[in-house]
């Protein structure tokens, strides 16, 4: 007992990294589980991801980690995606993690196999004090097809540290040949394994056998061989280590439980989910024993949220692509099982557990602790958005499975499985899991053929829709008084959440129909409904999308929504059933894509309203667009908003975000709202009456109370009829990105806010560390390649306008610091040159000489040739050089030719010599008589070139002799 309460999962961290750090190795903190730099890896799923550059010999100089060693970690790594998947294993048994850490200790040509092995057996036989006897350690059995011979050195050297003979076990490629991938570093590797049970058996057999209770803990890789793209092997020059502990296995180990969900890593997850939910406490119960499916729910809520919180904090936001895709998923299998086991809400369940996961791990991962506001906010938006869909999707998953069972198959369709993910967004792993509860199993071909058949059907009605039918004069009055539909009810717009409407017509951009059952499949047409919560295009903001929906009957999947005439069309196709005057529907406008547009309305309004307490009273709006990606701003104004100007903005506006007001909006007489002081409207725009007020922080009853207060002047209060976000906090940020003149003395203004301005923000962090390492690099090719590309990329980047004008001024000495440099070598190099020629005419043997050919002592440098080639242009013009610049190791050759008057009337000219030069380097010359020069692409045969120029001319002068 005494040694579990001493071997925490905090002391078990703490431990590995004293003992390395003991053995001179750098603590290096764990990288982004998200390597945005890297796009072949969704997510960091081993500790060797940062160290990559090193193993490729891609590291930059001046990286921080290009100098190191020796160095030990704890990474963050996450398999839900790609091609390591544990998530379909997480729940079902003792060990999977989505989400773990990865201890590890590194060698960059340092030490190798011995001491990485004594010391793996150090460490857990007499630091942590594991029993000797439950473990087991395997070897590289060697390969013969690929020509490898066993590794019989670690073999000896396990021995050596006191493994029975008995416990060290032959491993094949598979199980003990670690590869980077199909190409790169690579090299045998020993694992060491752990008996769970013990008790003095003998569990060699069980090794590498998917046997739960005899598990790797680690893994020494000795990285000394490079794969070749013909599969063939090449030693590395310079050997490595490179071991990977899975540190929620040793916990188990040490605290002598039979599962990694048993530890002090999870038990603090558990409480905290008995608490928000009521249930039964956890008791580590698999399969079968589990009868209520409890325990499974506790560890996969515990496994989830530990993934979700380090893949946001990340910057992995959900979305349906990639590696946001997966933190999707993951939030809505979580979700399914919270509901179902522990019957809780969702909308909110997750973040309630996030407060336990910031306390156990935020010192180890401050990351976690500084984006915990951040997270809450993502999880409880991502939850609200699955909860609308969540009990019909699961109430439509009943039928499928009831007739899936009735029919004798006990396989749900593809098409069935499809369209849970398209209509109630339902991902596959879901359904499938859901399934696998019922016994029923799923074709994955079925689903990829539905998959693909919407695919085609969504391409075919895009490309057959350029813009869709608009309501004329005509039409209007054909609805009002012919028809006599009413206006639809569209007050539910401005409030989340689904609604319910009735079919009043379906219009086809000619006519009123009051059934879709005769149009051709893929037709567009508009749908008018008697109440909807779709935002109809207007006032700067953009349309809604989404779906109009009976479920199991019909779905209308909605692409634009326009308003004429007090009318609302929506547009878009039928994707299956047909749908009928009268019928009842289900309105599902896209909360994941609103919620950024909302962000960017009220973002807006804040902005107009800084311009106007930093610029003065001569701004007016003069256009506007809000989107899901940005909000643009265009605003009367004589002259260009300067940095400073923009820098109090955006800091005002930043400080109005920070108070995190209410919004309050409210339909107001219009005579009256026009009185309220500083209120803001659109010059010449024709406002309803009543027109809708919306303040930014005071109650509009407060404002129509005393409507000329000077004081209102200090609140954002705008006509508008948009729809906002319910406080202030919720935008979280805003980065100006773009201030322009558009047309004579009006401006625009471009901005981010909520994840997009989050998302700029992490870009100029990574660009201005891009500025540091090219900052360190010494002067030479590489600091001018990357100069080079980096203006390039500097010009192109979207971030913030006053970050990026810092990013340009410090580049700018960046830039000119190369410059100066390469002026300066510029004009050594071509002293050099000359030196060397002037000095070869000098020695008394050659003052009678009439021509120089010969490599000089510079780098492939034209302008140094040029300088050279003009100085006997211009003073010695009877004499002729060629010259020639560059090297073999510097892959550049440059020459250039002068032909002075002495051997121009021996009828040698200067583009016959080059020519003859060129046959040699490659590439062509160019210039004027007497002149010529090139750039040659065969720098290793510079000396051949050298001694061709040298016989040209002797033959050349032979024949006119």
């Amino acid at each position: 007992m005494e040694q579990k309460s001493k071997w925490t999962g905090v002391a078990v961290r703490k431990t590995f990294f004293e003992f390395f750090e003991q053995r001179g190795h750098t603590i290096v903190p764990s990288s982004s589980v998200v390597p945005h730099n890297d796009p072949t890896l969704l997510f960091t799923n081993a500790g060797m991801n940062q160290f990559k550059p090193i193993f490729l010999g891609t590291i930059a100089s001046t990286d921080d980690i290009s100098k190191l060693k020796r160095a030990v970690d704890t990474q963050k790594c996450i398999r839900a995606g790609g091609k390591h998947n544990d998530l379909d294993d997480v729940g079902k048994d003792s060990y999977h993690h989505t989400f773990f850490e990865m201890l590890g200790n590194w060698s960059f040509g340092d030490y190798f196999k011995k001491e990485a092995i004594e010391w793996s057996w150090e460490l857990l036989t007499k630091v942590y004090g594991l029993d000797p006897g439950r473990l087991y350690v395997t070897y590289f059995e060697g390969d013969s097809k690929m020509g490898l011979e066993p590794d019989l050195e670690a073999k000896e050297l396990w021995a050596s540290v006191g493994v029975p003979e008995d416990h060290i076990l032959p491993g094949n490629m598979k199980d003990n040949f670690w590869e980077m991938g199909d190409q790169g570093p690579c090299g045998p590797c020993s694992e060491v394994h752990y008996d769970k049970v013990g008790g003095g058996r003998n569990a060699a057999h069980l090794v590498n056998q998917d046997d739960p209770l005899v598990v790797e803990v680690w893994n020494n890789v000795f990285m000394q061989y490079d794969r070749q793209k013909d599969k063939s092997l090449k030693s590395l020059p310079a050997k490595h280590i490179d071991t990977g502990m899975g540190f929620e296995r040793l916990v188990s180990a040490l605290q002598d439980k039979s599962s990694n969900y048993a530890t002090d890593i999870f038990t603090p997850l558990f409480d905290k989910i008995q608490e928000v939910t009521g249930a039964r406490p956890y008791t580590d119960k698999y399969g079968k024993d589990d009868t209520d499916g409890i325990d499974t729910a506790y560890r996969v809520i515990a496994d989830h949220i530990r993934l979700l919180t380090f893949s946001i904090s990340d910057g992995a936001v959900p979305n349906n692509e990639g590696r946001g895709y997966v933190v999707r998923r993951v939030l809505r299998r979580g979700s399914r099982y919270a509901r179902k086991y522990f019957n809780a809400e969702i909308g909110s369940f997750f973040s309630k557990i996030l407060p336990a996961l910031v306390e156990q791990m935020g010192e180890q991962f401050p990351e976690i602790v500084k984006k915990q506001q951040d997270v809450r906010e993502i999880l409880d938006e991502e939850e609200e958005a699955f909860a609308r869909t969540l009990d019909r999707g699961e109430r439509q998953f009943e039928k499928y499975a009831a007739q899936a069972v009735s029919n004798g198959s006990k396989k749900l369709s593809g098409a069935d499985v499809w369209r849970l993910y398209d209509t109630f967004g339902f991902p596959e792993d879901l359904t499938k899991l859901m399934a696998e509860e019922r016994g029923l199993t799923m074709d994955e071909g079925e689903i990829a053929v539905a998959r693909e058949k919407a695919r085609e059907a969504s391409k075919a009605v895009k490309e057959s829709v350029q813009t869709f039918a608009k309501l004329n004069v005509h039409q209007l009055a054909e609805l009002k008084d012919k028809l006599q539909v009413p206006v639809p009810n569209d007050e539910p717009k401005f409030f989340k959440g689904d609604t319910t409407g009735k079919v009043q017509l379906i219009y086809t951009g000619t006519e009123f129909l009051k059934s879709s059952k005769d149009l051709p499949p893929n037709t567009p047409f508009g749908l008018l409904l008697d109440k909807t919560n779709f935002y109809a295009e207007q006032g700067g903001q953009v349309t809604d999308t989404g779906r109009i929906v009976i479920d199991d009957v019909a779905e209308f999947e909605v692409r634009d929504v326009q308003q004429f005439g007090g009318y609302i069309v929506h547009n878009g196709f039928l994707k299956y059933g047909e749908l009928t005057a009268g019928v009842e529907v289900i309105c599902e406008y896209d909360e994941l894509r609103r919620h950024p547009i909302r962000n960017n309305h009220t973002g807006t309004h804040i902005l107009n309203h800084s311009l106007r307490e930093v610029l003065g009273d001569d701004i007016n709006q003069k256009g506007s667009l809000v989107d899901q990606d940005k909000l643009r701003f265009d605003f009367s104004h004589k002259a260009g908003v300067t940095i400073p100007e923009l820098k109090k903005i955006e800091h005002m506006s930043n400080e109005y975000i920070r108070q995190n007001c209410k919004i309050y909006s409210k339909d107001v007489e219009l005579d009256l709202a026009k009185k309220i002081n500083g209120v803001r409207a659109v010059f010449g725009e024709t406002y309803p009456n009543p027109v809708r007020v919306v303040s930014v922080g005071i109650d509009v009853d407060m404002l129509l109370e005393t409507p000329e207060n000077p004081e209102w002047r200090k609140v954002s209060v705008e006509f508008c009829g948009g729809t906002h976000v319910d406080q202030t906090g919720i935008i979280k940020d805003m980065v100006i990105v773009e201030e322009s003149g558009i047309a004579k003395g009006i401006r625009r203004i471009v901005a981010y806010t909520g994840e997009a301005a989050h998302r700029v923000q992490r870009d100029a962090d990574e660009f201005s560390k891009r500025i540091s390492v090219i900052e360190a690099l010494p002067f030479g090719p590489e600091k001018e390649s990357e100069v080079k590309q980096c203006t390039v990329d500097l010009n192109n980047l979207v971030v913030s306008t006053l970050t990026k004008e810092e990013l340009k001024t410090r580049f700018a000495k960046v830039t000119k610091s190369v410059l100066d440099e390469q002026k300066k070598r510029q004009k050594a190099e071509s002293k050099t040159a000359l030196d060397a020629v002037t000095g070869h005419f000098a020695k008394d043997e050659n003052k009678e000489a009439k021509y120089f050919i010969g490599h000089l002592p510079i780098s492939a440098n034209t302008k140094a040739v040029a300088d050279v080639m003009n100085h006997f242009k211009s003073k010695d013009k009877e004499r002729s050089v060629y010259l020639f610049g560059g090297s073999k190791d510097e892959g550049a050759v440059v020459h250039g030719v002068y032909v002075g008057t002495g051997l121009a009337s021996q009828g040698v000219t200067a583009e016959k010599w080059a020519a003859a030069v060129s046959e040699v380097v490659g590439g062509k010359s160019g210039g004027k008589e007497p002149t010529r020069q090139g750039q040659g692409t065969n720098a290793e045969k510079i000396d051949e070139a050298v001694d061709i120029a040298g016989k040209w001319l002797a033959e050349k002068l032979k024949i006119s002799e």
